[in-house]
């Protein structure tokens, strides 16, 4: 998909989301706002390394156990989860396609709990959530939205020690109101400033989620496509771009092996095993499948790597 279809398509979204909220809200300046408008730093986490460095030592044991939670059940187009002009996808048609909204759980021995991505709140699971039931919801077939494992219950007592999110869209970030307001929460670079017609219909929502948090942490690559994030070779962040300019899939290391998190860089079982990349959903579908493309060699190099994608499982 050009970038000008994309534009296209989040624009009759946020139409749509007008629509179904009666025109309460007004219509939109023509300028692609940001993802949101919350502040960012440069990380004070991790430390850029060589490709080649990291791949040494993923096949070693590691000290990182990793829970992987359906947080909740969703369901949403076929055509922005996969790219159905590819030739390999000339069977599929658009429809609903049920996907997962989940969080990884990473504990460290000795840095603590971190999460890969947040789930959905413990609230969400109420049928007459804000986000369920105005123009934001509804044009993101949020009704639809099942809570299985709300953030809040699962952790119950348990302190973050950070949130590494794979990407700043919606659907990531639903599990934030579970999450003290202290834990710092990391983002890929320039990850909070992409400018997108479609964060005219989210951008208030993630600034809510956001609110009276420190300023995002950005992961600084430094010319590398890897960090070591917590400095001891356990977990590394990844450089993906393409679903989102600052879109980042994380590798951990773990007592059964590497384990890696794609993030929206492939949302689907069938778009793993196929190679093909996601749709619409994706703001520039040549570097999503670029990024698609290195992980899978990546995951090909490596085989005892699991791998967990951004919507369904393997």
């Amino acid at each position: 998909m050009s970038r000008h279809t994309f534009r296209f398509v989040s624009r009759a979204l946020l139409a749509s989301a007008l629509l179904l909220g009666a025109c309460a809200e007004p219509l939109p300046a023509p300028e692609d706002p940001p993802a949101s408008t919350h502040g960012a730093v440069r990380a004070t986490l991790g430390k850029p390394i060589r490709l080649q460095a990291m791949e040494a030592l993923l096949d070693q044991a590691g000290p990182i156990t990793v829970e992987t939670v359906v947080s909740a059940r969703w369901e949403t187009s076929r055509a922005g989860l996969i790219n159905l002009a590819h030739e390999r996808a000339a069977g599929l048609t658009d429809g609903a396609e049920p996907v997962d909204i989940t969080f990884h759980a990473l504990a460290h021995p000795s840095r603590g709990l971190y999460l890969i991505d947040t789930g959905a709140s413990q609230a969400l699971a109420a049928s007459d959530h804000p986000l369920r039931t105005g123009p934001v919801g509804q044009a993101l077939n949020f009704g639809a939205l099942r809570v299985e494992a709300g953030l809040g219950a699962w952790r119950g007592e348990r302190a973050l020690a950070g949130v590494l999110l794979t990407h700043l869209h919606i659907d990531h970030v639903l599990g934030l109101p579970d999450v003290a307001r202290d834990v710092p929460i990391f983002v890929g670079p320039g990850e909070s400033t992409f400018e997108s017609p479609f964060h005219a219909l989210t951008q208030s929502t993630v600034d809510q989620l956001l609110e009276g948090r420190a300023p995002l942490e950005e992961w600084a690559f430094g010319g590398e496509r890897v960090i070591d994030v917590l400095g001891d070779a356990s977990l590394f962040a990844l450089s993906a771009p393409g679903h989102t300019p600052g879109s980042v899939a994380y590798v951990a290391r773990t007592p059964d092996g590497p384990v890696l998190f794609t993030g929206d860089v492939c949302h689907t079982a069938w778009g793993w095993r196929n190679d093909v990349e996601p749709g619409y959903f994706s703001s520039d579908p040549a570097g999503s499948a670029e990024s698609l493309a290195f992980l899978r060699a990546l995951a090909a190099r490596h085989t005892s790597m699991q791998v967990r994608l951004g919507h369904q499982s393997l």
